[in-house]
């Protein structure tokens, strides 16, 4: 190339063009280091960026001659400077969600699973900030916790947790509530509603006067569970936290009076692992049962629910006395038990039936048969077509598959049933 024509036209043209390329990649590569840091160490680490540019700008140009060599000591030094900076900033400078103090903020879990809260009754600490660790499950969907002081959840929220798309966590910073009674709901989806109660000197997550109490973990891992007993209070709601360390397999644990699961007591949401997730367990009366993994029975073990300070007993066929609690309530079914299963037939996006029919006073079983393959079906109650009071929501499940779903009682009336995913499959449930 001869030198006019380098002097004159190459260079004028793609020195500028070379040198736009640069720095666009460079600002592209900073800001994606900068994004990846917490937001006190990104300012930090942007501001000592910054002046580290002008001293060494401000020292290549008092040079009398600037060369390649210059521009190159130059970028080298910045980008020493920028990552010192980075690496302080990282080290001393708190992750990002946590607060001031975060270490000593009472943790309380709550997760979103089949377009639901589990649990939907939360006890937290009153009158100090606490940490709600939020995680949705669910897939490619949205959620948020928003709550409020009043069941109508009307007016301004008291807090408002910011959306996020599942699978995700985030730990929201709630500042503190005074003692009492709280709702909280989801903003995408106005039929996952919960209730909270603040109580003065407590600990945080599932629990406390009218929840789940704390309970056992069990780990499940290598297609089998860490323990073979599992020990329950009796009389009273109790958590079973689950951690499921089979990755990509799913688990779950369900409680039955006995080992031929002729009845079934509680029956946990599947979770493919890793995940962890905590089970409201209803209350059960003293007595062994038996628990295993609905996906893989050969998973199983004796659940031993006892009295505070006393003994289980009954054995493994189930405990002695009248029986296990059956339904949402605890009360006991009539004499005649629990009465026979409604079946409800799930085809073409359409149920075969309008009408439901169950028993007053006493709980029941419906069987959903979703034969649309690939598709997602459930069957929710509510008090009517407004969907303003749910009374019982279905696990989903994905046809071609069946579930048998435990109705708590219900009082004698008329109400609405839906499939949460194609709300135009409804009808009525009729209570006599």
């Amino acid at each position: 190339m001869k030198p006019a024509l380098r002097d004159r036209l190459v260079l004028p043209v793609l020195l500028p063009l070379g040198i736009l390329v640069v720095i666009v990649a460079a600002l592209y590569g900073f800001s994606r280091i900068l994004l990846a840091l917490p937001p006190t160490a990104a300012t930090a680490t942007a501001l000592a960026a910054s002046s580290g540019i002008v001293v060494v700008s401000a020292i290549a140009a008092s040079r009398r001659q600037v060369r390649l060599s210059t521009i190159l000591a130059m970028l080298g030094a910045t980008a020493g400077i920028a990552m010192l900076a980075g690496g302080i900033a990282l080290a001393v400078a708190p992750e990002e969600g946590e607060g001031e103090g975060e270490g000593e903020r009472p943790v309380v879990t709550l997760a979103a699973f089949n377009i639901a809260f589990e649990p939907t009754s939360l006890t937290v600490p009153a009158d100090e900030a606490f940490t709600l660790r939020f995680n949705n499950r669910d897939a490619g969907v949205q959620h948020n916790v928003d709550i409020f002081d009043n069941a109508e959840l009307s007016g301004t929220a008291l807090f408002e947790g910011e959306l996020i798309t599942g699978v995700r966590e985030i730990d929201y910073a709630v500042d503190p509530l005074a003692p009492g009674g709280y709702f909280f709901r989801c903003i995408v989806h106005p039929t996952m509603v919960g209730e909270m109660e603040a109580v003065p000197g407590g600990e945080g997550g599932p629990g406390g006067e009218g929840g789940p109490g704390a309970g056992p973990t069990v780990v499940a891992q290598d297609i089998a569970f860490d323990t073979s007993t599992i020990e329950l209070p009796a009389g009273e709601p109790s958590t079973i936290t689950f951690d499921n360390r089979d990755a990509g397999v799913q688990h779950n644990i369900a409680i039955y009076t006995d080992e031929s699961l002729a009845t079934e007591l509680f029956n946990g949401e599947l979770v493919t692992g890793p995940a962890t997730v905590e089970y409201s367990v209803p209350p059960l009366e003293a007595g062994d049962y038996f628990f295993h993994c609905v996906i893989h029975p050969n998973m199983n073990g004796t659940v031993v629910v006892s009295e505070a300070g006393g003994e289980g007993g009954g054995g493994a066929t189930g405990p002695t006395g009248a029986g296990p609690p059956t339904g949402a309530t605890g009360e006991e079914p009539p004499a005649g038990g629990t009465a026979e299963p409604s079946v409800v037939i799930a085809q073409n996006i359409a149920f075969d039936t309008s009408t439901i029919t169950l028993p007053a006073g006493q709980a029941t079983a419906i069987t959903l048969d979703n034969r649309d393959a690939g598709i997602q079906h459930n069957i929710m109650i509510t008090t009517d077509s407004t969907l303003s009071t749910q009374l019982f929501n279905g696990e989903l499940i994905t046809g071609p598959a069946t579930i048998e779903y435990q109705i708590p009682p219900l009082d004698a009336g008329e109400y609405y049933f839906l499939c949460l995913v194609h709300p135009n499959m409804n009808g009525t449930v009729i209570v006599a």
